[in-house]
């Protein structure tokens, strides 16, 4: 079964739970038109996934996510609501910027995580201990006398970051979320890494004259 909404459904029958700004009329939370006046409706408190019309799950298909956004961006293009009002201009627009953020954040896995647990109102940080791993990469970057070793540092962030964002999903697939809240404080503490190397290695290489 396809993970899509079709796009009948964001314009389909309402089921009571919101009403259109203009007639008000009821309409679904996720419309982005009333069926019955057709104005643009305002934002409203929805998920990423229902926003996109994609089941909620944090595996995602990549081609129904890129093809629900492209259609939806389509949608609501701003040359298509130059001649309404300005109240929904004004919805297109905030509609607009609330599918880009959505589309952004499902489609990187690190942010899919993050706002997987937020979803799922896990948060278990305060008391964690420093990671092992970002001390120790701390500690090579503090002993880094030349560019090189800071681009060393770099490499082994880079690489941890990318085995810390495949274990903080396979935790979130299993829903051990006090693994994948640990997860996530390494991977903070990796990226904080992954800066300051870049600073580091800025202020080890010579100004030209």
């Amino acid at each position: 079964m396809s993970n899509v909404v079709g796009m009948n459904e964001f314009v389909g029958m309402a089921n009571g739970d919101a009403y259109c700004w203009l007639c008000q009329k009821p309409v679904s939370t996720r419309a982005l038109f009333c069926h019955q006046c057709g104005t643009i409706q305002p934002v409203r408190n929805i998920d990423h996934f229902a926003r996109l019309g994609l089941e909620r799950r944090i595996d995602i298909d990549a081609e129904a996510l890129e093809r629900q956004y492209q259609a939806l961006s389509r949608t609501l293009d701003p040359q298509r609501f130059l001649a309404r009002g300005l109240g929904e201009r004004g919805n297109a627009a905030k509609q607009l910027e609330a599918l880009n953020e959505a589309y952004n954040t499902l489609r990187e896995p690190l942010r899919r995580g993050r706002y997987w647990l937020r979803l799922n109102e896990k948060n278990f940080k305060q008391g964690i201990e420093i990671d092992p791993l970002v001390s120790e990469l701390r500690r090579e970057l503090i002993d880094a006398a030349e560019p090189s070793h800071c681009d060393r540092v770099a490499q082994k962030a880079g690489q941890a970051l990318q085995q810390s964002v495949m274990s903080l999903m396979q935790a979130l697939r299993g829903e051990d979320w006090q693994q994948a809240n640990s997860t996530l404080v390494q991977i903070d503490g990796v990226e904080t890494i992954l800066d300051e190397a870049r600073e580091r290695r800025e202020g080890l290489v010579p100004e030209r004259g």
